[in-house]
């Protein structure tokens, strides 16, 4: 499947970053100077932005298109279905959550009607995405799994390095530099690139649940 316009936005950004953050040549022996560090340790910061934002971006417009198409045609697409289907389970993610985002007082009667379900479940859906923070297994599988995407149809290895990556920012952005070690910006444009594969996937992913 083609590439959407959203992921080779996310591609050209990220081929930016690392024009404009890390050295144009690598130290053959990983030594950097201090500003050379602060500015792979700034890529890290902005390529998990960008990436946020493409998982965040691309899941939500998939179920808004999920969602028109029912208004306008009364077809019930796939990434519909499953939207209703979580809802009905509070959003919960079963290997995450102890307790649903949503409980069943925040779920509407049958007698209120498909459209009042599809309109709550769409709201509570947004809320999510304005909850979110972050790019580790969590939050993916809190955007992904609501749209029809199955864990299953991702590398396991790839949700283990995307969580690792998450985890590595998160540790950046809260510690002061005396905690922090030292950045390899070669390692930081390879963990990049090893997830923008896997982020392609996504996307197709994505394109194809409609």
């Amino acid at each position: 499947m083609a590439r959407s316009n959203r992921f080779k936005e996310l591609r050209r950004r990220l081929r930016d970053l690392r024009k404009h953050m890390l050295p144009h040549t690598f130290s053959p022996t990983g030594d950097y100077t201090s500003r050379q560090q602060d500015r792979a340790r700034g890529y890290r910061l902005l390529a998990h932005a960008e990436i946020e934002a493409f998982m965040e971006e691309i899941s939500i417009s998939a179920a808004t298109r999920g969602v028109s198409e029912w208004v306008n045609t009364r077809k019930v697409s796939d990434c519909l279905f499953c939207l209703i289907t979580h809802y009905h389970h509070g959003f919960a993610v079963d290997e995450i959550d102890e307790e649903p985002p949503f409980g069943p007082s925040t779920r509407q009667k049958a007698k209120d009607g498909i459209k009042e379900v599809v309109n709550v479940a769409m709201q509570q859906y947004r809320k999510i995405h304005g909850d979110n923070h972050g790019v580790r297994e969590k939050n993916l599988l809190r955007l992904m799994l609501p749209i029809g995407i199955r864990k299953d149809d991702l590398d396991p290895l790839w949700i283990t390095n995307l969580d690792s990556f998450g985890r590595r920012r998160g540790d950046l952005a809260h510690q002061a530099i005396g905690a922090q070690q030292a950045i390899d910006p070669r390692a930081e444009l390879q963990a990049i690139e090893d997830l923008l594969v896997g982020l392609e996937k996504l996307d197709g992913l994505v394109q194809a649940v409609q």
